[in-house]
């Protein structure tokens, strides 16, 4: 009775822990939006510029424009269906492709794969996001994108913001310098407003180039046809590659070209995330 009780409370200690290290990083991301942008447009804006100038409305615009398509395509993001279950995938002749799921007991389409995070095999699964807290697949990629892309460049943006702000309260000096370089050491040996300051503003930094770089590389994968376990292997057998245009098309939409601006836009993928054109490689023995 008492191993049990015991195995059933490791049980439930081992899924929490596993539901706190799926979600966490989007439990951060959606805790840190809110007081972010509460802090850019009620505190750093009436500051650096002239309530209701021509230049605060400016200002004030693509700031929610940044947070509007963040939430947005996080929203979006998550709860967009991709996954294979409840899909009627019996009217598909050519199987030839498909791989068996030992664990879902079910064939599956090229491209799709099984994720032990979602617990199921999603639709052309790139990889399992931290920040939306489910799988990118075929039908949600273009959140995915989207989101990495307004996360980057409102960080960036933000950090021109503050770098005006804390110059109203900071001198800019050596030793100012060097807690820049080194922020963490500076909270070490100064822990004042100064150093604090510094180290925000290294991480914001931060914050934007890391997002930055995992769209330039996700980017990179869209624009030739590849999803990351594609890339990663070398024993692909299948070029999924269309051209630049088709490519962005796949993921985009019809509209491709108007999905950047808002979530909300409606934009038709133009295939099921099912059936493939592909070109098969020749391989050289």
């Amino acid at each position: 009775m008492v191993c049990k009780m015991f195995m059933s409370l490791k049980f439930m200690k081992n899924k929490l822990l596993k539901w706190f290290y799926d979600n966490g990083h989007y439990i951060s991301l959606t805790l840190l939006i809110v007081p972010i942008s509460y802090f850019e447009i009620f505190i750093v804006l009436p500051t650096i510029l002239e309530l209701w100038s021509f230049s605060f409305i400016c200002h004030l615009g693509c700031a929610n424009f940044f947070i509007f398509n963040v939430i947005g395509n996080i929203i979006y993001g998550m709860y967009t269906y991709t996954t294979i279950k409840c899909m009627n995938l019996e009217g598909f002749n050519n199987k030839k492709e498909w791989t068996f799921c030992t664990v879902c007991e079910c064939l599956r389409p090229p491209r799709s794969w099984h994720c032990n995070t979602c617990e199921i095999c999603i639709l052309k699964r790139d990889h399992h996001c931290r920040f939306l807290a489910c799988c990118v697949g075929y039908f949600n990629h273009r959140y995915f994108m989207c989101l990495m892309f307004y996360s980057s460049m409102g960080l960036l943006y933000f950090l021109y913001l503050n770098i005006r702000y804390v110059s109203l309260f900071l001198t800019w000096n050596r030793m100012l310098i060097l807690k820049l370089i080194c922020p963490f050491g500076g909270l070490v040996l100064d822990y004042g407003s100064e150093s604090w300051y510094a180290f925000l503003l290294v991480l914001n930094l931060l914050s934007g180039l890391t997002t930055g770089c995992l769209f330039n590389f996700h980017m990179g994968n869209l624009l030739n046809g590849k999803i990351t376990s594609e890339t990663r292997s070398e024993s692909n057998d299948y070029d999924y590659d269309q051209g630049w245009k088709l490519n962005l098309i796949e993921v985009f939409g019809s509209r491709w070209y108007l999905t950047w601006i808002s979530p909300f836009i409606h934009s038709k993928l133009p295939g099921n995330g099912v059936e493939w054109t592909v070109d098969q490689k020749i391989k050289i023995c």
